[in-house]
């Protein structure tokens, strides 16, 4: 599903960048953006796996919130996770809109 999302919002990307002044940056900076985020989740998924196995395994080693908490916690983290594509995805646009 992810592969999916991310195929849409790289399409609608590059049909706003076709239309800015210089699409070719508009693109590269999409691209790079996209770029960092799959090295950010790896590295991050590296250092998960090193905190779990420093905790002997416990398979929660990061809980902070209580277990009550479990049942809004998806769409707590649907919203932020939106929120920072949005975010980063406008950073880039006005970017690559720069001379």
């Amino acid at each position: 599903m992810a592969l999916v999302i991310g195929a849409v919002l790289g399409h609608l990307y590059d049909r706003w960048a076709e239309r800015t002044a210089n699409p070719e940056r508009a693109k590269r900076m999409g691209t790079l953006m996209a770029t960092g985020l799959i090295v950010g989740e790896s590295l991050a998924g590296v250092v998960y796996a090193g905190i779990v196995v420093a905790f002997g395994g416990k398979a929660d080693p990061l809980a902070i919130m209580p277990e009550g908490f479990a049942g809004i916690a998806p769409w707590v983290g649907a919203v932020l996770f939106v929120g920072t594509l949005w975010y980063l995805y406008r950073g880039a646009r006005q970017e690559s809109s720069r001379d």
